[in-house]
């Protein structure tokens, strides 16, 4: 009750936004924000007509072309050498995939303590709040993608969960994977190194890879499979512009002396046998190992702050996409979150057109029913203070000089108030009569086509057929109601989609 009654004191401006920071949503959910610091604008001065420094000489602003000259070169631009630093290409933008859809599931453990805090402190929420509290930080929910009917399966690696859309992204991804070591062991032996007249040296531009001369046997191959294993999201006649040639004896006597020695590649396992290349090792690994790595399925759950490297480019971009909509107006989590808090013993309803969840539905204390002292005090106050704080309700109700032991009986009283639905406390601290549920909010006046103003009624809302059997005193806490009937699944989806409308015509 400790914890009660600290939520049921908290004054309602302190409650002016959404703030669940009890909540222990994982690892990172409650300690978000610790240690960083916001920038400090005070000491900001706009710079106007009048707040110019005059100009000092040599230290004021050049003029006629005067002061510094930027070098275009390679430096300003920070070419990307693979080596020397310098700042990387951009990858080239990847349409996301026909035939796949993605969905923001949030994390179960979250979902659980979220569905606690509402019982324990007994207060309700908009959905679409809860909604942008799971969206809040990336820890708390994880991405569902889904094959549609007709589409190819998705290709997920049993290793560390990367997804793909084909076999040849698959086998990229093994090539520059952490665990191919579990399969192929790599040996450096001595070789010799190649023959012929050697002028110059190509180098892939993007990565800095050697590729070797352009008249040697393997160039060509060289260069298919650093494109097919590295940037395959590129064209290969662009990527093949991209490559670089050097010409001087320093660079090619450079690569003869890496060619003296080459990798070998021992299958694990298997005694003696030895690969020569990594095309040898894809081949291999094809045919032997790819269905034990890799399985396909029609849906694949990833974690949202996946690395981008262990996602094919379209899916990433369908990721990002998702994300970005759902934060945007989060209908399709909203009514997710209405379904699975229904499942944990919550009341999800309409409060003056809009959707919350709370302990229960709003019902209106039945006329037969005889209600103890105290939480009668308590409700006659609220009726009387529609909108008022919780805090002032105990200034006002509390007797001077109770004790702690009777604030729990008062605090138990409130919550059974709550759980009965006679009362609401909503997430800002304002205590509210159920009544009030059924009132409409006032006509919005929107633009009709001839430029006038129309006045725009919600529809009505039906009647609940629902009624909660009532105690009739208050001398000791309610239980806890053991089953709270589930929203039906299509009339939520229909509120949900109301209640965006409106907010976007807003």
């Amino acid at each position: 009750m400790a914890a009660s009654a600290r939520y049921m004191n908290e004054k309602p401006e302190d409650k002016n936004s959404l703030d669940l920071s009890a909540l222990d949503f994982g690892p990172a959910w409650a300690r978000e924000g610790e240690g960083k610091t916001k920038k400090n604008y005070k000491d900001y001065e706009p710079r106007g007509a009048g707040s110019r420094k005059p100009f000092k000489g040599k230290g004021g602003r050049p003029q006629h072309g005067e002061g510094r000259k930027f070098d275009r070169g390679d430096k300003r631009r920070g070419k990307f050498d693979g080596k020397k630093g310098g700042r990387p290409p951009r990858p080239a933008f990847v349409q996301a995939p026909e035939g796949v859809s993605a969905e923001i599931m949030p994390i179960e453990a979250g979902v659980d303590n979220m569905a606690k805090e509402i019982s324990a402190a007994g207060r309700t929420y908009s959905v679409f709040e809860l909604a942008h509290v799971v969206l809040g930080a990336r820890e708390r929910f994880h991405i569902v993608f889904r094959k549609e009917e007709g589409a190819e399966d998705l290709l997920q690696c049993k290793k560390d969960h990367s997804v793909y859309l084909t076999k040849e992204e698959c086998v990229a991804h093994f090539l520059v994977s952490d665990w191919k070591s579990e399969f192929y062991e790599e040996e450096e032996v001595e070789a010799e190194p190649p023959t012929g007249s050697f002028q110059a040296i190509a180098k892939c531009g993007l990565s800095g890879e050697i590729l070797g001369p352009p008249n040697y046997h393997a160039y060509t191959h060289n260069v298919l499979e650093l494109h097919r294993t590295r940037f395959a999201h590129m064209d290969l006649e662009r990527y093949k512009s991209r490559i670089q040639t050097v010409r001087s004896e320093e660079a090619v006597s450079e690569w003869l002396e890496s060619m003296k020695k080459k990798t070998q590649y021992k299958v694990v396992g298997e005694e003696g046998v030895v690969l020569d290349d990594p095309l040898a090792v894809t081949k291999h690994f094809q045919e032997k190992h790819f269905d034990e790595v890799f399985r396909a399925t029609h849906r694949a759950d990833v974690p949202s702050d996946i690395p981008a490297k262990l996602l094919s480019p379209g899916l990433l971009t369908l990721l990002k996409e998702t994300v970005a909509d759902q934060r945007r107006y989060p209908g399709k989590l909203a009514s997710f979150l209405c379904r699975q808090l229904s499942g944990r013993h919550l009341a999800v309803f309409k409060w003056q057109g809009k959707l919350h969840c709370g302990p229960s539905r709003p019902h209106v204390v039945p006329e037969e029913t005889t209600i103890a002292d105290r939480p009668k005090q308590m409700l006659d106050w609220v009726q009387a203070n529609p909108g008022g704080g919780v805090d002032q309700l105990w200034k006002d109700v509390l007797p001077e000089g109770v004790s702690e032991e009777a604030k729990k009986e008062w605090y138990h009283d409130l919550h059974w108030l709550l759980n009965q639905g006679y009362v609401v406390l909503m997430s800002d601290g304002h205590l509210y009569d159920s009544a009030l549920s059924k009132e409409k909010p006032k006509a919005k006046k929107v633009k009709s086509a001839k430029g006038g103003a129309t006045k725009r009624s919600k529809p009505a809302e039906p009647e609940s057929s629902e009624e909660v059997k009532s105690e009739p005193v208050a001398k000791e806490p309610a239980d806890k109601q053991s089953e709270v009937p589930a929203s039906d699944s299509k009339e939520i989806a229909e509120e949900v989609k109301t209640e965006g409308s409106e907010a976007e015509e807003a």
